[in-house]
């Protein structure tokens, strides 16, 4: 499946992932995200599990996250946070589990928190 959008009945926009979120489609992901906190203030990624993602995703979604909090906006995914992430999450030493100062003090939910979203 394609990195797309979709609005659900109630306005939440869900991102779907697709099978990859790296440099090669940073700026259409990027894009796709800007386009739907245009359209929502309730914004979520649906991960496919066998996704790939390195860096560059990560950046894109903490940028997302820090973007949404500043609007009094939300945004968060939807299942399960793949293994790809959270491996890529231990590795970077990007993992953290205290509050983060740019999302209204709340708990990191892609980087060691939990989801509430």
């Amino acid at each position: 499946m394609p990195l797309n959008s979709s609005c659900r009945e109630d306005g939440d926009i869900i991102i779907s992932s697709g099978d990859r979120l790296t440099i090669e489609n940073a700026a259409d992901f990027a894009r796709i995200v800007h386009e739907a906190f245009g359209s929502s203030k309730n914004v979520a990624i649906e991960f496919e599990s066998t996704v790939e993602i390195d860096i560059t995703g990560i950046q894109i979604i903490c940028s997302a996250c820090k973007s949404a909090a500043l609007k009094g906006s939300s945004f968060s995914y939807l299942g399960m946070r793949p293994q790809a992430l959270a491996d890529l999450i231990i590795t970077s030493g990007a993992e953290r589990h205290a509050l983060c100062k740019h999302n209204n003090n709340a708990t990191c939910i892609w980087f060691g928190g939990n989801n509430n979203g």
